[in-house]
């Protein structure tokens, strides 16, 4: 019996499963597993179930990282309000 579909999983290498199979969800080990994308950074298979917001194609590290960022950033910015508002209140 020849295969109709080819599966598209991406394995944890980041090569696709390539093997054949008669439904469009996939071979016999990946038909139920989750969809999977690669990072845009680093190249590895991301979840394509993302919390609401998130739409940058990057791994869940890559995000954490980028939040971080974020929040220091976020945090500097006031701080620096903060002394600027004192300065001119000491004037």
């Amino acid at each position: 019996m020849k295969a109709k579909f080819v599966c598209y999983h991406l394995k944890n290498t980041g090569e696709i499963c390539d093997n054949g199979c008669d439904k469009p969800e996939g071979c016999h080990l990946h038909c139920n597993a989750k969809l999977c994308r690669l990072c845009r950074a680093y190249g590895k298979p991301t979840k394509i179930d993302e919390p609401p917001g998130i739409e940058n194609d990057l791994c869940s590290y890559c995000n954490k990282s980028n939040y971080q960022i974020r929040h220091v950033n976020i945090l500097w910015d006031k701080a620096q309000i903060h002394d600027q508002y004192n300065e001119k209140v000491i004037l």
